[in-house]
């Protein structure tokens, strides 16, 4: 190797950390801290479903029904349903309950007892239906992945999944209009994991 072939091989691997640095930075910058979680999530979901899956589309009988009777646990267990047929048709066995409150900062919950899940969704006063649908979207990906034995040991790793499932299964139109202050996820990360899916 000559001293001009050295050089270049030596300003490449420089160009290549300082590239790597600016991006790293970047993220950061714009809010993206959870963007080696986001990648291998995607990753995690890609081995495990294939492709993403195309737009979910809401039954609008069902819809309309929702936004009519937001705090309608049937409906809102019929709407869970719809959700999770759009990732995977098959029989489900989950309930949604609706709470004033459920703690503090805490907008819904998933718990599974004896095989059967539940999902309880705090609906307040002031109940806001494109927030109660992305809520009720996350809590039916904690039940969807657990279902299909996808996740992660580390609890943030798996919420951070269960926002990312979110987007791969087709739901980010639904994600993006309701999901401000209310998932692990902020916006600009959901924007970001879109791009990457």
């Amino acid at each position: 190797m000559d001293l001009v072939e050295m050089l270049f091989s030596t300003l490449f691997g420089l160009f290549i950390i300082i590239m790597t640095v600016i991006t790293v930075v970047r993220k950061l910058k714009l809010g993206i801290k959870n963007h080696s979680e986001i990648q291998e999530s995607i990753d995690l979901l890609r081995s495990r479903l294939g492709s993403p899956r195309e737009d979910y589309h809401p039954d609008d009988r069902l819809c309309e029904r929702f936004r009519e009777d937001i705090k309608n646990n049937s409906i809102l267990t019929a709407l869970a349903h719809d959700i999770l047929d759009h990732c995977s048709r098959q029989p489900w066995d989950i309930t949604v309950r609706t709470a004033d409150k459920l703690g503090p900062h805490t907008a819904g919950q998933y718990s599974v007892k004896d095989g059967h899940g539940e999902i309880r969704i705090s609906v307040g006063n002031n109940p806001y239906d494109n927030i109660i649908l992305s809520v009720l979207i996350h809590e039916c990906m904690h039940h969807f992945l657990r279902t299909s034995g996808i996740g992660f040991e580390d609890t943030h790793k798996n919420e951070v999944l269960t926002d990312t499932a979110a987007l791969y299964l087709g739901f980010s139109r639904y994600m993006n209009k309701g999901y401000i202050g209310v998932g692990y996820l902020s916006y600009r990360e959901l924007l970001y994991a879109e791009k990457l899916i």
